[in-house]
């Protein structure tokens, strides 16, 4: 066949290679008649041009117009007609220059976003595709590499199908019910998929703000725009703040709470009704250990309020010390001495700077809470070094330096001595 044996002609003949590599990076740029051009050229490489091009060449100089060759490929026993039908037959499909892919690379695109844009959508999600196929931003990279495969398009339908209810309806709802309704799948908007980080983009550029790279304020743009996550788990606890509503008020169940000494639970839902948050004595105790807290909560006389994150703060703490930090309160945290506790402790001082003051997290402190708790994995080592907030290093220095974990339990009394006194 005459395909075939072109192939075997020029593929199977080293002498060929740097010779077409050199024709294929001139017809990829777009040069109809460029120079091939070796000047260290084989003997062998000068045979294989000799044989097509009908020229003697001597080694090591070997130089001919493209033009020639293509000419050369029309007399042969291939009687190819062009450059174009050339590459067709090497390789199987057309060469097209870079010119060429860019001009159907553009067309692509554009074929993609209008196809979404062709259908019924709102203002928000079609003001969304616009920016997004004219900037290349805005989600653009999200779906780059994938424009024109059907799971891209399902993605960005989903994304504009989500822009359209949040649009049209001014009831929050849950994210995982949004994102069955738009996809019959509830996890195909969750952040570690594809459609769920598209979601962010198309959420910032219709709120106009930049795009979130925390978690909370991920979190934070999700309910501005009325999806909320799990309620349920998203929880902070609470004793003692004054909560206020929309009407300046304290709130009716809440003061009863705080003025019987309880705590109560407060989801994000919930925080998101809450206007105004203090305290009574412009400072607020903060734990992340949940037994402590219980504890410390059935003990009497407490005279400042109490506030329990449970670990790694979730957005529903956020809220509530973004409503405290509106106030002069001041934040007390006490944590556990690894590198847990101490990360927590200087992401809320980068956040709220000299609000935060740090409760009984002292080196000295740290030697009454050691225990023989080994820190294991180097990475969890390396949390430690990376600690930011200058009155903290002391304390990750000596973590660092005896490799042990230090619990909040060993320092409960010094605690409830601090909670009782009106001036500590």
């Amino acid at each position: 066949m005459k395909e075939s044996s072109l192939r075997d002609y020029f593929v199977s003949a080293p002498g060929w290679q740097r010779q077409l590599a050199q024709l294929r990076k001139k017809c990829l740029a777009g040069y109809a008649d460029g120079v091939i051009r070796l000047q260290d050229a084989t003997p062998e490489e000068c045979r294989a041009a000799e044989g097509l091009l009908g020229r003697h060449f001597v080694p090591p100089l070997l130089r001919y117009k493209m033009s020639d060759f293509e000419k050369a490929l029309r007399d042969s026993r291939f009687a190819v007609t062009d450059l174009a039908e050339f590459w067709q037959q090497l390789d199987g499909v057309p060469l097209r220059s870079h010119t060429q892919q860019k001009a159907d690379r553009r067309q692509e695109v554009h074929h993609f976003f209008a196809a979404e844009a062709a259908l019924p959508h709102g203002a928000a999600a079609r003001s969304w595709l616009q920016a997004m196929e004219e900037d290349k931003s805005h989600g653009f990279g999200v779906l780059q590499d994938r424009i024109g495969q059907p799971e891209a398009a399902r993605w960005l339908h989903w994304v504009c199908c989500t822009l359209d209810r949040r649009q049209q309806h001014a009831e929050p709802e849950e994210l995982a019910l949004c994102s069955y309704a738009v996809s019959t799948d509830p996890h195909a908007l969750d952040g570690k998929n594809p459609a769920g980080s598209l979601l962010l983009h198309a959420l910032a550029f219709w709120q106009g703000v930049p795009l979130p790279t925390r978690a909370r304020q991920r979190l934070a743009l999700l309910r501005r725009c009325g999806l909320m996550q799990d309620d349920i788990s998203d929880f902070t606890v609470q004793r003692g703040l004054i909560l206020t509503g929309a009407d300046g008020r304290e709130h009716l169940v809440w003061a009863q709470l705080r003025q019987a000494g309880k705590f109560c639970l407060l989801t994000s839902s919930q925080l998101a009704e809450v206007k105004g948050a203090s305290s009574p004595t412009s400072r607020v105790y903060l734990l992340e250990n949940q037994m402590l807290f219980s504890s410390l909560c059935r003990q009497s006389r407490l005279q400042h309020p109490l506030v329990c994150t449970s670990g790694q703060l979730k957005e529903a703490s956020w809220q509530l010390l973004d409503l405290l930090a509106q106030t002069d309160c001041l934040f007390y945290y006490a944590g556990d001495f690894d590198p847990e506790g101490l990360s927590i402790a200087d992401r809320l001082w980068q956040e709220y700077g000299e609000r935060v003051r740090f409760w009984h997290m002292e080196p000295q402190d740290y030697r009454r809470a050691i225990s023989e708790k080994k820190i294991e994995g180097e990475g969890r080592m390396r949390q430690l070094e990376q600690i930011a907030c200058p009155a903290l290093r002391p304390t990750a220095q000596a973590v660092l330096a005896e490799r042990r974990a230090g619990y909040q339990e060993a320092l409960a009394e010094q605690y409830l001595g601090d909670l009782q006194n009106p001036g500590e």
